[in-house]
């Protein structure tokens, strides 16, 4: 299994400045070492460049402007077309921390996600994603290109896709173990199988606190966050 991190700036819809975004990928980076991932196993894939503890960017060039969003399955299907992805792989973005060892879990289909548990949308934070997906990947994409629609994100797309496609079969749900957040935070929590593999949050943030309250976040990660 290859853990993926995917993130394109658009300088008009930037969501962190440069110093913020090269340290959540520093903090990941560190995050995953001690979790034993291989170096070669985490893939960061950007349109610029970034190194961390021998850990290279690939470059991609299929970038999506409307939606900075969409840059996530775009990035995807560009990494599983190249052969840089040719396993299992699990997606999350740069706010998505492993606090557990974490499986590939088993689901149907070829795509799985978490709801937010209270509404059946998935966040699409956390996703795994099998390595003979690439059909259903490049439907996706394919269709977020032929409808380059101004939703905020990706989710209100892929619920869509999920609901009224010929691929929504290949779509599956899985527990909220992999991927709790900080909307609808109690529900996530209260379903999700225990322990937690996944929170997301940015550092420094409500979410952070709240999750530092109930004592989610493992010493060595906040750790990792005071001293990047």
């Amino acid at each position: 299994m290859k853990n993926v991190m995917i993130y394109n700036i658009v300088d008009e819809k930037r969501r962190h400045d440069n110093d913020e975004l090269f340290k959540l990928f520093r903090d990941q980076i560190d995050n995953s070492l001690y979790y034993g991932w291989h170096p070669s196993d985490i893939i960061i894939a950007t349109n610029f460049a970034f190194e961390y503890k021998g850990i290279s960017s690939y470059m991609l060039t299929d970038i999506c402007t409307f939606n900075i969003f969409n840059n996530k399955w775009y990035g995807m299907l560009e990494l599983m077309k190249s052969g840089v992805l040719d396993d299992d792989f699990w997606f999350h973005d740069q706010d998505n921390w492993q606090i557990n060892k974490i499986e590939f879990p088993e689901f149907a289909g070829e795509i799985a996600a978490c709801t937010y548990v209270k509404t059946p949308e998935w966040n699409t934070g956390s996703v795994f994603v099998k390595r003979t997906a690439i059909d259903i990947l490049e439907y996706i994409v394919d269709s977020m290109k032929m409808n380059p629609i101004q939703y905020y994100g990706d989710e209100d797309w892929i619920s869509l896709l999920r609901n009224q496609s010929e691929i929504s079969r290949f779509l599956s749900v899985i527990n909220t173990e992999f991927c709790v957040g900080y909307t609808y935070l109690n529900d996530r929590l209260q379903y999700a199988n225990k322990p937690v593999k996944v929170l997301g949050y940015m550092p420094n943030s409500k979410a952070y606190e709240a999750f530092m309250n109930q004592q989610l976040i493992p010493l060595h990660l906040k750790e990792i966050h005071e001293n990047n």
